[in-house]
């Protein structure tokens, strides 16, 4: 065997061992082998204005629009989808209280917003100085997008 075939013979294998549930014949791309490969996901967005205001939300995809929706205090709202075989899902937000107002992205295809989701779900969490995103990685809430004035 010529030293080509043996080192693409050796990757292979290595590629076979070091992904073990993971079909390498099909064309395998680095991302699917450095990260999981979880289609089904869940965003959830929650109002947790400290002065009991209630948060209107209107979120929607390329897609899908998910309608308009007034949260009081400790509601939520969540969906659950599957990520696009292109990867480039993504939804959006346009967020509202008595004195501010934002659009803003709540899933997209980003490996770090992946980790932080704990790869499956992704908890925003409207406060009284932005939104914020739960960071399953290190159980802290972490300021992402801070209000604009007004409506």
């Amino acid at each position: 065997m010529s030293n080509i075939k043996q080192f693409f013979l050796a990757i292979y294998i290595s590629l076979v061992l070091t992904c073990q549930d993971r079909v390498v014949a099909r064309s395998a791309t680095m991302r699917d082998i450095i990260g999981p490969k979880i289609s089904n996901w869940q965003v959830m967005v929650v109002n947790g204005l400290a002065t009991s205001e209630t948060l209107f939300i209107h979120c929607k995809s390329k897609e899908d629009d998910l309608g308009e929706h007034t949260l009081r205090l400790g509601d939520r709202f969540s969906w659950n989808f599957g990520e696009n075989m292109l990867h480039s899902t993504l939804f959006w937000c346009y967020l509202s209280k008595d004195d501010g107002h934002m659009n803003v992205q709540v899933f997209w295809d980003d490996v770090i917003l992946f980790h932080r989701c704990g790869w499956k779900k992704c908890v925003w969490t409207a406060k009284t100085d932005g939104l914020y995103l739960w960071n399953f990685a290190n159980g802290q809430d972490l300021l992402l997008e801070k209000w604009e004035a007004g409506w």
